[in-house]
């Protein structure tokens, strides 16, 4: 994957969202209305592997954590290319909980 500024779009049985992650030599910073990341990534080939922190930072009415905890360590794992990420994971605490995501990138 590119360094670059990428859109993330996200989904698990609790919920959707939205938001913004910098991808940049192996680390992952970004967020949404309510939640930040950060973390770090790996690829071999096209194969993505993440590990990531979730925490809130502002309450945003109307809306709850898609993992419905305000504070979240969550592996990912999936396919990549130069320009985007599909991926899935689950959160510690709620493996039960999975996430599906697609990254796509808006400018490098």
């Amino acid at each position: 994957m590119k360094n670059g500024l990428y859109k993330v779009s996200f989904k698990t049985p609790l919920g959707q969202g939205n938001g913004v992650v910098v991808i940049n030599n192996g680390s992952i910073k970004g967020g949404d209305s309510m939640m930040y990341y950060t973390g770090t990534f790996q690829l071999d080939g096209n194969q993505f592997t993440a590990n990531i922190h979730a925490g809130k930072h502002s309450d945003a009415p109307g809306m709850s954590s898609v993992f419905g905890l305000n504070d979240v360590d969550v592996k990912l794992q999936g396919a990549a290319t130069d320009t985007s990420a599909t991926i899935q994971g689950s959160a510690a605490g709620v493996p039960q909980v999975t996430l599906q995501a697609q990254l796509t990138l808006i400018t490098e």
